[in-house]
């Protein structure tokens, strides 16, 4: 489900349009589990960026009603998007983990708040228990600079990877560390055709997101993203994972405004 996710994140504009969209996303195993929400918000100067992806039915009842939220704002620079923010927000039934990183591209630094509220149970006097909130909050800067959040990094797919240069790899906040490496890959040819076996419908450009895991005894992960002729993704496609089976994100609302 979490590269699944970040394939919903691989959207690339071509012109200065806001746009909604919505993918439905599916698992052999439960069939439709959740959606994500994506809009944009640009005028040429300055963006912001905002995906929600929602779990439904069995898979909500198993993540507790989970909801993640990623938020990316910044300034457009020739052509490129450059973050002031990022905010990853995860919710559950009991707690809420909210991350806010702020960039500082003159000093290479990023600052990170991270905010925490849960239920927990404790025990009253009267030897009866109650929930009650808790909260915490702590500030520092990161060990290592990065110019992408996961976002931002996806709108600059196109300036990164395409016919002439064909892959790089993906250093982004929410999308790499040390011990999990992305490498983004324009599909040509034979590849291309393979790969377009696992789509329902035709597409413009096809990429590959290889995903190394966090343990190196498992396998690498594979994500097959394919955008529409108007520079968005349609469709994404993750091969079987463990005993969940195949995992799909397919657009089902599209909306554009040209500004």
């Amino acid at each position: 489900m979490k590269h699944i996710l970040l394939a919903c994140l691989f959207i690339s504009s071509i012109f200065a349009q806001d746009f909604s969209t919505r993918y439905d996303v599916h698992v052999s195993l439960f069939d439709h589990v959740g959606y994500a929400d994506v809009t944009l918000k640009e005028d040429g100067k300055n963006y912001e960026i905002k995906l929600v992806a929602y779990t439904i039915g069995v898979a909500a009842t198993l993540l507790s009603n989970r909801v993640e939220t990623f938020i990316s704002k910044g300034k457009i620079i020739n052509g490129r998007y450059i973050p002031d923010t990022f905010v990853k927000i995860k919710e559950t039934t009991k707690k809420t983990k909210h991350l806010t990183y702020s960039f500082n591209h003159e000093k290479k630094e990023i600052k990170l708040v991270e905010e925490t509220t849960k239920l927990v149970t404790r025990l009253r006097p009267n030897l009866t228990f109650k929930e009650v909130q808790e909260t915490s909050k702590e500030e520092k800067i990161e060990d290592q600079y990065m110019d992408n959040d996961s976002l931002s990094a996806y709108l600059n797919t196109k300036i990164n990877c395409n016919a002439k240069q064909k892959s790089y790899n993906l250093v982004a906040v929410g999308a790499h560390n040390d011990k999990n490496n992305v490498l983004v890959s324009y599909l040509e040819g034979k590849d291309r055709n393979s790969a377009m076996l696992k789509f329902s419908t035709n597409a413009e450009n096809i990429y590959n997101m290889r995903v190394e895991p966090f343990d190196k005894g498992d396998r690498i992960v594979d994500v097959l993203v394919a955008f529409d002729n108007d520079g968005y993704m349609k469709e994404a496609f993750m091969g079987e994972v463990f005993w969940v089976g195949k995992i799909t994100a397919k657009r089902v609302y599209h909306k554009l405004t040209s500004n």
